[in-house]
């Protein structure tokens, strides 16, 4: 009894899920697929023309081919900040990790309170346009880095700590500097730790809507 109930409730589900998801994404592939005439009658039947690639390319296009400059945008917006969160914040988390001094608990109270205080955004508007980059690219990689560092260093300050110091005291004795030491030994090993989701991986999830959201704002 309790076998055909679990299959009866997982075939409800598929069900369910193909209903929800599946049904609506076909309903999109025939709507693409017919002409603005069949299209606003909102049938779902298969189209009497094909007009497949006329309408990528007219939606394509439209308004100076904006879909494709904002995809740009937005791919260039998030490795942008993907890439420097994962260098800056790697880097401090390694030297509050590996090098405390009196400043360690100032700067982790202040790493803390990035991620407590909420970002203000006009005072950030107010910078951006007092410093030129407002309505630019490069400015709106700074603001996400700057709102997503915070939670960069914790992160890879906790990954550090699990790497062993022996590591360090072997290259340096190698003769590697501190450079060498982070970018050759500590960063590989940040970034292939047995995780369920590799530490970029995790920093891109806040950045990724955040960007596709602001290129089509």
């Amino acid at each position: 009894m309790n076998g055909v109930r679990r299959y009866l409730v997982g075939g409800i589900a598929i069900i369910v899920s193909i209903v929800v998801f599946i049904v609506p994404f076909i309903f999109i592939v025939l709507t693409a697929l017919k002409t603005r005439k069949d299209a606003s009658l909102r049938g779902f039947t298969l189209p009497v023309e094909w007009h497949l690639w006329d309408n990528i390319m007219e939606v394509i296009s439209t308004r100076n081919y904006m879909l494709v400059t904002a995809f740009i945008n937005s791919t260039l917006l998030t490795v942008g900040s993907v890439v420097l969160l994962v260098v800056f914040g790697a880097m401090v988390g390694f030297v509050l990790q590996r090098r405390p001094s009196r400043w360690t608990s100032i700067i982790s109270f202040f790493v803390l309170m990035g991620l407590i205080v909420p970002p203000a955004v006009v005072p950030t508007i107010w910078v951006l346009q007092g410093v030129g980059l407002f309505k630019t690219l490069h400015g709106m990689i700074l603001i996400e880095v700057a709102y997503g560092l915070s939670f960069s260093i914790l992160l890879f300050r906790a990954f550090v700590a699990s790497i062993p110091r022996e590591l360090d005291e072997a290259a340096i004795i190698d003769g590697a500097g501190p450079l060498r030491v982070f970018f050759l030994i500590i960063l590989p090993l940040v970034g292939l730790r047995e995780t369920p989701k590799p530490i970029p991986a995790t920093i891109s999830e806040p950045v990724l809507p955040n960007g596709d959201a602001e290129m089509k704002g």
